[in-house]
């Protein structure tokens, strides 16, 4: 089941829809919100969902929501942005169809006939300068996208796409519509925000879109995640280096 919040109707002229939501390393969804951040992207659409689970969210102010996923809209130059993003993804095979199938239901009759999905690909260990590798919905694709930098190598390294970063492209492409997934290089990690990573996702999808993203703060976000990781495997370290003399694990100093 689905239940849609519609805010308002934009007009929009040829869309480009921009996907991003929770995945590995939280890629999608971390460079999403900082695109609707820095482009005062406008609200449109709420959706929500029995395939969510079966939870709310408590606020700050003691206030519940549920989980949803949220629409947004930008009006570009030569052509406007769909940013979909949100808390969750569906908890089921069968929830992910209904969902993507609504999902594109809606930016089609916005106008929208080209997707981008972004998601993270998980790598260990962690290069340096992570890159962003990519999946079409056609091979002549890759001629026109390969020059921002791209790399075509998933038929190598990655065998399925999992989720609304997958089905939205699947989907579509038997809907007429044309797209490519973007996958930053990421720890593949439970638990963990990788914004480094989002940032190169991000620099890539800003030249396919055509507009400028300041960085700076994503930046300093990603500065201190990579102080974080040092300090994670600094731990580690001592943790495997305790268990190969037989010591007690249950400190670390």
């Amino acid at each position: 089941m689905l239940t849609w919040n519609i805010i308002s109707k934009p007009r929009l002229k040829r869309p480009i829809v921009v996907e991003g939501l929770p995945g590995i390393g939280n890629v999608g969804k971390v460079a999403a919100e900082y695109l609707i951040e820095k482009l005062k992207a406008k609200k449109f659409a709420e959706l929500y969902s029995d395939h969510y689970p079966y939870h709310v969210f408590v606020n700050d102010d003691d206030t519940v929501d549920l989980p949803k996923n949220e629409f947004y809209y930008h009006k570009g130059r030569k052509r406007d942005v769909i940013i979909i993003t949100g808390d969750i993804q569906s908890m089921t095979p069968h929830g992910h169809y209904e969902i993507v199938e609504g999902m594109l239901s809606l930016v089609r009759k916005l106008g929208a006939r080209t997707v981008f999905t972004l998601g993270g690909f998980g790598v260990n260990p962690l290069p340096k300068v992570p890159k962003v590798v990519g999946a079409v919905t056609d091979a002549k694709l890759k001629k026109k996208y390969r020059k921002y930098g791209i790399k075509f190598e998933s038929g190598e390294r990655v065998g399925i796409i999992i989720g609304a970063s997958g089905l939205l492209l699947g989907v579509g492409k038997l809907r007429g519509m044309k797209g490519m997934c973007l996958m930053g290089e990421t720890l593949n990690r439970q638990m963990f925000t990788d914004t480094k990573s989002a940032k190169q996702v991000l620099i890539v999808l800003s030249k396919l879109l055509g507009i400028s993203v300041d960085m700076k703060s994503l930046e300093e976000r990603s500065k201190e995640m990579e102080k974080a990781i040092r300090k994670a495997q600094e731990i580690e370290a001592k943790l495997l280096e305790k268990a190969r003399k037989g010591e007690d694990l249950r400190y670390i100093g």
